[in-house]
């Protein structure tokens, strides 16, 4: 009776196992955040750690954190910090318009927190690609926005959720609100970047270099990885180049090459 209780293959267990993982992401992306400029690498990290948990061999959370927080730290710096800093921006300007009765800076509001939402769903798709694709910084980002539009049902399924959780937050009592912080501080971003990523793998596994694909997926060539890249560390390997055949023009010498290389045999005997 007792074995099967602990048996690591009861659902119970492996719900518990989940949760203790899960727990600790959330614990590593604060950590490895606090420094504010790291918070890209700590976001592709998370990202890859939960697209992992798709896949058979997810392997060990603790491991690929780091081991993608080391290889995106670089890129990480380009991604996050800009995006940090529009974040800011668009926070700072929403407050200050809330402060204007003005019937005029309505319309203002409106547009802010289109742009805030634009820049959410850019900032989920751009963190999901950074962590299972080698590109330059600025193709990251035109991917991101590309697939934000592309894929726009998908898109709009991340924000309905986290504003959903916002709303209900905001609406609820002041105990409640206090617990909220402390499921934050335990859980709350990596589990809302895996409730996210259920929505993305689907799209990043039709990208993967690879796959075999039924359907050419959008602008497939663009996410192809950088081919003066290492990435034998990633864990996958990039789209083959397409060897190009040789005409019979070009297999066939000419009359002067095929002489000249007669005399050089010739020579050289």
């Amino acid at each position: 009776m007792l074995n099967k209780i602990f048996d690591m293959d009861n659902p119970v267990m492996r719900f518990m196992a989940k949760t203790f993982d899960m727990m600790i992401l959330n614990f590593l992306f604060i950590l490895c955040s606090i420094p504010i400029f790291t918070i890209g690498a700590s976001l592709s990290a998370l990202h890859y750690c939960c697209l992992k948990m798709k896949e058979p061999d997810e392997g060990y959370m603790y491991k690929n954190f780091f081991h993608s927080f080391k290889v995106n730290f670089k890129q990480g710096l380009g991604l996050g910090i800009p995006m940090l800093f529009l974040g800011l921006v668009l926070y700072l300007e929403y407050r200050a318009t809330s402060a204007l009765d003005a019937s005029s800076v309505r319309m203002v509001r409106i547009m802010i927190l289109v742009a805030a939402v634009i820049w959410y769903m850019v900032l989920c798709w751009l963190f999901a690609l950074q962590s299972r694709f080698v590109n330059t910084v600025g193709q990251t980002y035109k991917n991101a926005m590309l697939l934000t539009f592309a894929k726009a049902p998908r898109s709009a399924a991340m924000v309905l959720i986290v504003a959903a959780e916002l709303i209900i937050i905001v609406r609820s009592p002041a105990v409640v609100q206090s617990y909220s912080l402390l499921w934050l501080i335990m859980f709350g971003f990596s589990v809302q970047v895996l409730i996210n990523t259920q929505l993305q793998y689907p799209v990043i596994k039709e990208l993967m270099p690879g796959e075999a694909q039924e359907n050419e997926p959008v602008a497939d060539s663009q996410f192809t990885v950088d081919e003066t890249a290492d990435v034998s560390e990633l864990g996958y390997t990039p789209l083959p180049k397409e060897e190009e055949e040789s005409s019979p023009k070009e297999q066939e010498s000419s009359p002067e090459q095929q002489a000249a290389e007669d005399e050089k045999n010739i020579a050289d005997h």
